[in-house]
């Protein structure tokens, strides 16, 4: 049920033109950073690069993709519950025979489902340069990864949001509140309490599966800020239902 529920949703965006321009918007400006990274590392003395062009591109191409996560996520999950609960289609799908964490599941997967579209742009964009060069699969593989998991984070994040309100800029502004924090929580260091913040914040993690660490603690980060927030949200539903 959870992968039919999920096949729907990812068909009803595909449905929206929102979706094709948003892929569109990434694609242009993938392609555009891609030829920025290529410029300035073609631009470098020998001696200035530090790092092999795989790396450059995961650090230059990757982290603008995870930037791009970062915006997109929050308009893609604004609507999957808050605009149900405002057209009054949420009680109809709550009251068919399917679990609560079924509908939470399958609408987190549909749009999972559409960011790995999103995700395997700025992968193919990679790709694109092994004609001309050796890259490093295992590395880029790892960024892939990493970007995954990010975008499964940012996901559940913003579906928490869309819960908690029928209103979907409300639901909008909280995601992006919540993203924009967990992007700044590691700025500072604080003795043990900035520890904590800097072990809260997201881009440390993903940092390190750009460099090609893969690291059960920075899998385990992000698997946990996913089963947070979907516990938050599935306990969301449930108040709603015994409201």
């Amino acid at each position: 049920m959870i992968r039919q529920l999920a096949r729907m949703e990812l068909l009803r965006l595909l449905r929206s033109p929102l979706a094709w321009i948003l892929l569109a918007i990434v694609q242009f400006l993938l392609s555009w950073q891609l030829l920025e990274a290529l410029e300035s590392y073609t631009g470098m003395a020998e001696a200035e690069r530090r790092f092999g062009l795989t790396h450059f591109l995961s650090l230059q191409l990757f982290g603008f993709a995870a930037v791009l996560s970062l915006f997109i996520t929050p308009i893609l999950t604004m609507r999957q519950f808050s605009e149900a609960f405002r057209s009054g289609s949420y009680g109809l799908l709550s009251s068919a025979p399917v679990s609560l964490t079924e509908i939470l599941l399958g609408k987190y997967l549909g749009v999972l489902w559409f960011q790995l579209l999103l995700i395997g742009l700025a992968l193919l964009t990679s790709l694109s340069l092994t004609y001309g060069s050796a890259l490093d699969l295992g590395l880029l593989g790892a960024s892939a990864l990493g970007l995954i998991l990010l975008s499964a984070g940012f996901n559940a994040i913003g579906l928490y949001f869309s819960t908690l309100s029928n209103i979907p800029a409300l639901a909008v502004a909280g995601s992006y509140g919540t993203l924009l924090l967990l992007t700044i929580l590691g700025q500072d260091n604080f003795g043990r309490v900035g520890g904590l913040l800097h072990w809260a914040a997201w881009p440390g993690h993903y940092l390190n599966l750009q460099l090609g660490l893969v690291r059960s603690a920075d899998l385990a980060y992000f698997g946990l800020l996913s089963m947070l927030f979907l516990g938050l949200a599935l306990h969301q539903l449930e108040r709603r239902r015994n409201a």
